[in-house]
């Protein structure tokens, strides 16, 4: 295993941009299985784009609703998902697509990193999918893989 320095450095490097997290190839039954899953157990907010109201659980009935009628809502869903100190940021814009953020600076210790990489298994278990930490913006530059 690689020392925690090297890990900062390459997977967490600061340059002002984020870190993207994806899994590719999803649909409905993936994002009824994440919101179960996230909502069990992790900490959640989650900003319901039509009703403008945060909510303490992912609504999967409002995510899905998104997807199939994005012209009902003011807004795109949004979730947070707190890991400890760190706190993934997602955007719930497609259903072929689960796309989230991590801020490197978030990430100071090893136990950070712990955190993300029991969050991406769990994610790719659940989903039986590859989840990859990616340069933002370049979902092609995978800097990590579950």
């Amino acid at each position: 295993m690689k020392n925690w320095k090297s890990i900062k450095e390459e997977i967490y490097y600061e340059d002002g941009s984020l870190r993207d997290i994806y899994v590719f190839d999803t649909n409905k039954e993936d994002w009824k299985a994440w919101g179960s899953l996230i909502n069990e157990k992790y900490k959640v907010e989650f900003f319901n784009g039509r009703t403008q109201q945060v909510e303490d659980r992912i609504n999967v009935e409002e995510l899905l609703k998104y997807f199939s009628a994005p012209e009902d809502f003011k807004d795109v869903n949004k979730a947070r998902i707190k890991l400890g100190k760190v706190t993934i940021i997602c955007q719930l814009h497609y259903e072929s697509e689960m796309e989230s953020d991590i801020d490197p600076k978030e990430v100071k210790s090893e136990e950070d990193h712990h955190a993300i990489l029991e969050y991406l298994k769990t994610v790719a278990s659940t989903l039986k999918k590859k989840v990859v930490v990616t340069s933002e913006m370049e979902p092609e530059d995978i800097l990590l893989e579950v």
